[in-house]
């Protein structure tokens, strides 16, 4: 008998199967890969370490901040701050004169995400800006104001700073999006090296034995706030001169901001 002409044949019935056996699988696959990661409790970064991006502050405090700065610098770390994709990682550091190579590490931890980047279909962005300001910014920003407003070191070992930086574990090239942000005057001051002795002379420091502790900084973006001084002991544009010198042959991407 023939069949007839509206009944479905195999090969429908395969392929519809097949398309649900498909849809199933797909949503599987779907709520498998937004699974959120892993976190570590007590700073929000993921466990298995794979930071979407890590900025480094390293604020330098050998001569103190007046009153003025507070606000720009504060408005620099909430914008730096909420630049971070989700569990994208700030960590706050400042020379440290007793351990040149040895920088402080104020603060460090990865962001929960901040409204801007919330969807508002299925997230509550106020719900996620509130875990942000106390979770992740207010803790920072009272780091930041805390360091500020800290008494002066008696030496700014910059170099020595950056070179640990670019020594950190979770601060290599197979690192995503890796930035330092440096807000201060630019004013090497070290045993190693001072610009207050010998002047910001890329060429004599070449010949220093600080040169010998040159970073590596390859794919890093290097952003430099200079503090304003009243008087500045050398011509600002030398300043700016060597540390442009300085992290091009570090094979950073450098840039002042002022």
């Amino acid at each position: 008998m023939a069949r007839r002409r509206n009944e479905k044949g195999p090969w429908f019935w395969r392929g519809t199967i097949a398309a649900m056996l498909s849809g199933v699988f797909g949503v599987f696959a779907l709520v498998a890969f937004s699974q959120p990661p892993a976190i570590m409790p007590e700073d929000s970064c993921r466990l298995d370490r794979k930071d979407p991006a890590h900025t480094i502050l390293l604020i330098d405090q050998s001569d103190p901040f007046n009153p003025n700065d507070l606000d720009w610098v504060r408005e620099l770390v909430n914008e730096e701050a909420r630049s971070l994709p989700k569990y994208g990682k700030l960590t706050i550091m400042v020379p440290n004169a007793t351990d040149p190579y040895n920088p402080k590490v104020l603060y460090a931890a990865c962001s929960p995400g901040s409204a801007e980047a919330a969807n508002p279909i299925t997230q509550n962005p106020k719900m996620i800006e509130q875990t942000w300001q106390s979770k992740f910014f207010q803790p920072l920003a009272d780091t930041v104001e805390h360091a500020l407003l800290d008494k002066e070191q008696p030496s700014s070992p910059l170099s020595e700073a950056i070179y640990a930086i670019s020594d950190r574990a979770d601060f290599q090239p197979q690192q995503n999006a890796r930035r330092v942000v440096l807000v201060s005057d630019l004013m090497q001051h070290s045993d190693s090296f001072s610009f207050y002795k010998i002047g910001a002379d890329y060429d004599a420091y070449l010949d220093s034995k600080l040169a010998e502790m040159s970073p590596h900084l390859q794919g890093v973006e290097v952003v430099a706030r200079v503090v304003p001084r009243q008087i500045y002991d050398l011509p600002l544009a030398d300043v700016k001169g060597f540390w442009r010198a300085y992290f091009t042959d570090a094979g950073a991407t450098y840039g002042s901001v002022n």
